[in-house]
């Protein structure tokens, strides 16, 4: 005789139509929530016999539980940690999770890797969400509660902070680009939100110095597609070359050497991210720093607002700083 398979918090969570937190405060006498919501949840659990074990009420009586981090690679194969934008994103952030009695854990960015791990996760951060992002929409499924930093520019909801890429990068070009400079924007990979944004910025800038802008996807990192990514934007009538972020700018560097051509004496160059590398660069590269240290900070805190369910928890971008350098100097006046 088969014996009758025991109900989890999951089943109560999805049988009342809450989260997986929700089910845990209610049946723990924590949280702010509504006594409608309290009750339904005590009826769903009887009705189905559930019963937290002795470790789940421990966990949940000192407020520990699992905060996911969720980077969408780039694209390229390169290690997460290799990149620094990034790993300060991770450092910061779980550093922020730990100071609320939360655990963080490091997860693929793979809905198939995802369901195989069965985490009973209170929460998520995912971070350079990619369009149409398939972890949002199984985090989304499974009633996880979710922010990125960074936006899926495909999805109209989730909360979201962002650096303010748009801006950083006119203000950057605003600095060190002469009136009606002909602009080329390079970026490789798959479209994400700071990448967009970037280009935003430099269509603005474009707008109101009388510039113009090209923009052209080259079809990866490797030195050869760099390289011919850049001749068509020279050969397009560019004078200055914008690259997407720090890596590619440095690549950039390379092609403009290889095509003998001079920085700046015969063309600018800029980055719309900046890196310790491009300030040690030959010459060094003009840049907008992001944040990534605040921005996890504030992601994890608002993270944990929408887990509490305290109040509305809105959208926020943080400025960046602009740093003009030898490759794209500061305009004087």
């Amino acid at each position: 005789m088969s014996r009758q398979k025991k109900a989890t918090i999951r089943d109560v969570a999805a049988a009342a139509g809450v989260s997986v937190t929700t089910v845990s405060d209610a049946l723990s006498g924590k949280g702010r929530l509504p006594e409608a919501t309290r009750e339904r949840v005590h009826a769903v659990a009887e009705q189905l016999s559930y019963r937290p074990s002795a470790i789940a009420r421990g966990l949940r009586s000192d407020g520990l539980g699992l905060i996911a981090i969720c980077i969408a690679p780039a694209g390229g194969g390169g290690v997460l940690t290799d990149v620094g934008y990034w790993a300060a994103i991770v450092t910061h952030a779980s550093q922020a999770i730990l100071s609320t009695g939360h655990a963080p854990v490091l997860l693929p960015h793979n809905v198939e890797m995802l369901g195989k791990l069965r985490l009973p996760l209170d929460g998520a951060i995912v971070v350079d969400p990619l369009e149409r992002d398939p972890v949002l929409a199984y985090f989304e499924r499974k009633r996880i509660h979710c922010l990125t930093i960074g936006r899926d520019l495909q999805r109209d909801s989730g909360i979201w902070v962002d650096d303010d890429t748009r801006e950083g990068v006119r203000q950057l070009l605003l600095a060190t680009l002469p009136v009606g400079t002909c602009l080329g924007f390079i970026r490789v990979g798959p479209m994400k939100s700071y990448i967009g944004d970037a280009v935003d910025g430099a269509r603005d800038w474009a707008a109101e110095r009388g510039g113009r802008l090209l923009v052209q996807a080259g079809a990866s990192m490797d030195a050869p597609q760099v390289e011919a990514a850049v001749k068509a934007l020279l050969d397009g009538g560019a004078h200055a070359l914008i690259a997407q972020n720090d890596r590619l700018a440095l690549r950039v560097l390379e092609a403009l050497r290889s095509l003998g051509k001079r920085v700046p004496g015969d063309v600018r160059l800029l980055s719309a991210a900046d890196a310790p590398e491009l300030s040690r660069a030959e010459p060094a590269i003009s840049a907008a720093q992001a944040h990534p240290a605040r921005l996890a900070e504030l992601a994890a805190a608002r993270l944990q607002d929408i887990i509490r369910g305290s109040g509305d928890v809105s959208n926020a971008k943080v400025p960046m700083d602009i740093f003009p350098r030898a490759s794209a100097p500061g305009l004087s006046g």
